[in-house]
């Protein structure tokens, strides 16, 4: 995966902070949407999402969208956990999206960290924490 500035990634979205299972997708960033496309199949995905289609739309070719959120309703917030290159995202009492720049967890994501810096302070700045 090669990290991207905004406003296109490759990311991955994390099942949750205890648990590092990941699926990736891709994600968009707009003046006025945050949107993130699922890009592979994840049973956990399939049910965050209330559907129990993701495989056959997928494999349909059909762009599913874990989320859509309008960017002046984000709340975002970056974790030192993910090394500043994951953040936690949602909109109003949607549900928490986790969503990591690199690859979330062994050695690979160090490597990634470090040599994405600058990308990831980018990201920081189009998505500032609130």
């Amino acid at each position: 995966m090669t990290l991207a500035p905004p406003p296109r990634a490759e990311v991955f979205l994390v099942k949750n902070r205890l648990n590092s299972i990941s699926t990736r997708a891709d994600l968009e960033l707009t003046d006025y949407n945050l949107r993130c496309t699922v890009k592979e199949y994840s049973k956990w995905v399939e049910k965050a999402l209330g559907i129990s289609d993701l495989k056959s739309r997928l494999q349909a070719g059909e762009a599913v969208a874990a989320f859509d959120f309008r960017r002046d309703r984000l709340k975002v917030k970056w974790l030192k956990q993910f090394l500043n290159a994951g953040f936690e995202v949602s909109e109003g009492g949607s549900l928490r999206w986790l969503v990591s720049l690199v690859y979330p967890t062994g050695v690979l994501a160090l490597v990634e960290v470090v040599d994405g810096w600058d990308v990831h302070n980018q990201w920081r700045q189009a998505l500032p924490p609130n």
